[in-house]
């Protein structure tokens, strides 16, 4: 299995993240080069639904990602995506994502992911490509919620 970690500190409290954190966000977060049909997108509470096409222009290969758990206290807001439907070469991927109170007005967003595939060295070799394409977010995160000054 490998893993993958990013976060981005943001001027907007948990409540403020999770009230953007949509379908338009959604299509923001899209890696550059790559093409994406977004079909279903139901939201980030547990049973909801992801469907997509994605993958390099003309050759789109369907995902299909269920959020499988969601949680939310005072401080932390956070909800799981799991793939059912994933393309080649993965068998299994688990991204967890995590809003986290820094301040009244400022959080931490943080996206943790795993995957696997049938072949460890599909593994290894596939890692660079999904932090090239996931290396994205917290930029369009600090865009979206506001750069945090420290």
């Amino acid at each position: 299995m490998m893993k993958l970690y990013f976060e981005a500190q943001v001027s907007s409290s948990v409540t403020e993240v999770k009230s953007q954190f949509n379908q338009d966000l959604f299509l923001k977060l899209k890696p550059p080069l790559m093409s994406l049909m977004l079909e279903r997108f139901d939201g980030c509470e547990k049973g909801h639904e992801v469907h997509l096409k994605m993958g390099l222009p003309g050759f789109l290969q369907n995902w299909v990602s269920q959020i499988t758990d969601s949680s939310q206290t005072d401080d932390v807001w956070e909800f799981v995506d799991e793939g059912k439907i994933l393309p080649p070469p993965l068998s299994y991927w688990r991204h967890i994502h995590r809003v986290e109170r820094m301040s009244e007005t400022s959080s931490r967003i943080s996206d943790s992911i795993e995957y696997r595939c049938k072949s460890r060295v599909l593994e290894k070799l596939l890692w660079g490509p999904l932090w090239l394409s996931f290396s994205i977010r917290p930029g369009v995160y600090r865009q979206a919620f506001g750069r945090l000054n420290l």
